[in-house]
């Protein structure tokens, strides 16, 4: 039941269900199982899907231990593997890329050694670099990693795979950052259509598509567009994922950022205050996200005629990123962006 509720995206029913297994599992087989072990990946996957970054990384540190010291499979087992991008996944989104870089790099070394460079297992871990690679703004580096990642799924899973349709919309956001819009589009398109055939028109993965979706008519000046598709990625992730949610703050964000570009400043600032409180909660004051959402809430307040209260938010975003420098070792492009708005409102 647990699978059957986490496939259709109740990540809440799936979890009260995989906390039910891993309670049993621990009773019956011991704490050090390696079916222990799976069912606390299947918690720490869920964990992290619904924003809960430090329980998710508890799950995946535990899971990894027991899989590596298990005398019957050990460090350089597939399951090891999988742990290894399970646990990367939530340091990369916990804005610790380094960590999530050295995992992943170790991750393809144990498939490849098990299985070959043509696995989906291998695939998974190059996507997850690419994803590193997304948010250090590297995105030449990403849509590589991406290309190589789609190839693998599309020759082992078949083009109208579930995961297939991920790595589309991923390697969509690259080719958008890089300004190939028209291909972008394209690919979203199609991850769209594959996604509501799969997975049905209320999943959170539909309503990834649908705001990478929005963020490109947004490049291409189609605001009414991408006003549709984040309000359906709005819709979804509020019934799905609930407003303490980095993905909800996220899109709240973008919809902020289209009532700017209208000139509208009290609505946008409106969607960027709980965008910024959301963040706050559950990324923390330290992370790149609320960066952006300090700074979006800045520029709204200097439009309208709030210089003052602009320039704490901008001077907030630059110290954010300052410190993430500082914590993982790579220069961020917005970081400059930020100190200009900043130079800009004194």
């Amino acid at each position: 039941m647990g699978n059957a509720h986490n496939k259709m995206g109740d990540d809440q029913q799936a979890l009260d269900y995989y906390g039910r297994v891993l309670a049993i599992r621990e009773r019956g087989l011991g704490t050090s199982h390696a079916e222990t072990a799976r069912a606390l990946s299947n918690c720490g996957i869920v964990r992290h899907k619904l924003g809960h970054h430090q329980a998710a990384l508890q799950c995946h540190r535990r899971a990894l231990e027991i899989l590596e010291t298990n005398p019957a499979l050990g460090p350089g087992h597939p399951d090891v593997a999988r742990s290894l991008c399970d646990l990367a996944d939530v340091y990369d989104d916990e804005g610790e890329y380094a960590q999530a870089l050295q995992l992943y790099l170790r991750a393809i070394g144990v498939s490849e050694e098990c299985f070959g460079e043509g696995h989906p297992d291998v695939a998974r871990a190059l996507i997850g670099i690419g994803n590193v690679n997304m948010h250090r703004a590297a995105y030449k580096q990403a849509r590589e990693c991406f290309q190589r990642g789609l190839a693998i799924q599309e020759r082992c899973l078949g083009k109208g795979h579930a995961a297939v349709a991920t790595t589309l919309t991923n390697l969509g956001l690259a080719h958008e950052k890089l300004g190939d819009r028209e291909v972008a589009l394209s690919m979203h398109e199609r991850a769209l259509e594959t996604q509501r055939r799969m997975l049905g028109d209320m999943h959170p993965d539909v309503a990834r598509t649908y705001s990478h979706l929005g963020q490109t008519h947004e490049a291409k000046g189609d605001l009414d567009r991408a006003m549709e598709c984040h309000s359906d990625a709005l819709k979804i992730r509020e019934l799905k994922l609930g407003l303490e949610h980095a993905d909800t703050a996220y899109t709240l964000g973008r919809l902020g950022a289209i009532y700017r570009r209208r000139s509208n400043y009290r609505k946008a600032m409106e969607y960027f205050h709980l965008s910024l409180a959301i963040c706050e909660k559950v990324l923390g004051p330290v992370h790149l996200g609320t960066a952006i959402a300090a700074h979006n809430l800045g520029g709204a307040l200097q439009r309208s005629g709030e210089p003052e209260m602009a320039e704490v938010h901008f001077l907030r975003a630059v110290e954010v990123l300052q410190q993430q420098e500082v914590n993982t070792g790579t220069n961020h492009p917005f970081l400059q962006y930020a100190a200009e708005s900043l130079d800009r409102c004194r």
